[in-house]
């Protein structure tokens, strides 16, 4: 997988649907827009769980530290980008801080993405 700085047309829309895991609001409700926009994109779903763990989660975690917290629907695409730019973790452990939060909703996700592939 390139670099998220080398394969930004690709990423955008991608991390633009996995922020939803962050908002303070029933991100399941976000799952069936995530699946759609996970699955039809080109990575693997090994690949879209690295673009998770390293990259959205570090750069939109402190929104749910955040009281009240400071977005609710979503963060525009060009701070984001910038965002996941300054603060990705691209090859390099999965953070510890809302590791298990992330997971329990990606074990889901990656459930319908692949449903959703194979039908």
């Amino acid at each position: 997988m390139l670099e998220p700085e080398q394969d930004l047309e690709q990423r955008l829309p991608v991390w633009d649907a996995l922020q939803m895991l962050f908002m303070d609001t029933d991100v399941t409700f976000e799952y069936e827009s995530i699946t759609r926009i996970c699955a039809a994109s080109s990575y693997t779903i090994a690949e879209l769980e690295a673009i998770l763990f390293n990259e959205v989660l570090p750069a939109v975690r402190f929104n749910m530290f955040l009281f009240p917290a400071p977005e609710w629907t979503g963060f525009e695409r060009e701070w984001l980008k910038n965002r996941v730019l300054k603060k990705h973790r691209f090859g390099k452990r999965k953070p510890l801080l809302l590791r298990w939060y992330t997971h329990c909703h990606w074990h889901k996700l990656k459930a319908m993405i692949e449903q959703q592939r194979n039908s």
